[in-house]
């Protein structure tokens, strides 16, 4: 594929009725993105070589987002984060989950409680290296 657009189940810990967490324990929480990685897994071949993927959310769980970020780009070193357009608004990702500042930057998240006014959700862009033709 050309482009693939990721939003894999998860918490849904950013929907407006759903921010206070219903009895879910960490080890449950943990399950979604476990779930998401397999979702990459199967993700990141199917996408060709120059090619740009989209990977989003609707959860505040950073274990979901940030931690996924790097996650893709430990375990696939042919993608590489791109820039999301500043005009975009949103917050840069939470620091201390693996990411560089720059890596933060690069990345959008959405607060419930923000003064956006929106629900909570999550983007990052990637692009795959043209030379790869493995994963």
């Amino acid at each position: 594929f050309d482009r693939i657009l990721l939003d894999p189940p998860c918490s849904a810990l950013g929907l407006r009725p759903k921010l206070l967490v219903d009895a879910q324990s960490p080890k449950q929480l943990s399950k979604f993105a476990e779930y998401q990685r397999r979702f990459v897994r199967n993700a990141v071949p199917l996408l060709k070589p120059g090619g740009t993927m989209t990977y989003s959310t609707c959860t505040i769980d950073a274990c979901e987002n940030e931690d996924m970020v790097q996650f893709i780009l430990s375990e696939f070193p042919s993608m590489k984060l791109e820039p999301i357009s500043a005009d975009l608004p949103g917050l840069p990702g939470l620091a201390g989950r693996g990411l560089s500042d720059e890596e933060c930057q690069m990345v959008r998240r959405f607060d419930p409680c923000d003064e956006g006014d929106t629900m909570g959700f999550f983007l990052a862009k990637f692009t795959k290296n043209q030379a790869d033709t493995t994963s």
